[in-house]
């Protein structure tokens, strides 16, 4: 049974943060994502465990929105999820559903916004995640083509 809850941040556990995150970059399923540092991550940190073992994680931070956007007023307090990443044997499984949930339920703590921004190659299925299955506003999109 996968639990999901908030940890500390032991060595052990830093190292499979880490090493999740790199697994993240070898799927290549996100534009410029790089394999986090222990700076890099930041608390509080979710993680999904099977026994002592993170098969999945989220964290974010706390901030006050400054500058004017159609979105979220100036001023508002927001929670950013910086990332939130599920190992490829657990997905489809409620894992990363279940970690969103409970980001939220700590955001509701520190605001009344939570936000983030993705760099996904396959933004359909974010969409699907976090729109559709997750209750997000979709506001804006940045586009790219090479040529």
């Amino acid at each position: 049974m996968i639990e999901i809850r908030e940890i500390a941040l032991t060595e052990d556990r830093v190292q499979q943060l880490i090493a999740l995150s790199q697994m993240w970059v070898d799927e290549n399923i996100s534009h410029g994502l790089v394999k986090n540092s222990r700076e890099d991550i930041k608390e509080p940190v979710f993680a999904a465990l099977e026994g002592e073992k993170i098969v999945g994680y989220a964290f974010g931070h706390a901030y006050i929105k400054e500058k004017k956007t159609d979105s979220v007023p100036v001023g508002s307090r927001c929670f950013d999820v910086d990332e939130l990443y599920v190992a490829p044997a657990y997905r489809s499984r409620g894992v990363g559903g279940r970690l969103f949930r409970a980001v939220e339920e700590y955001a509701k703590t520190q605001g009344d916004y939570l936000t983030l921004a993705t760099s996904t190659k396959d933004y359909r299925r974010a969409l699907h995640f976090y729109a559709e299955r997750n209750g997000m506003d979709f506001h804006s999109a940045y586009l790219t083509k090479k040529l």
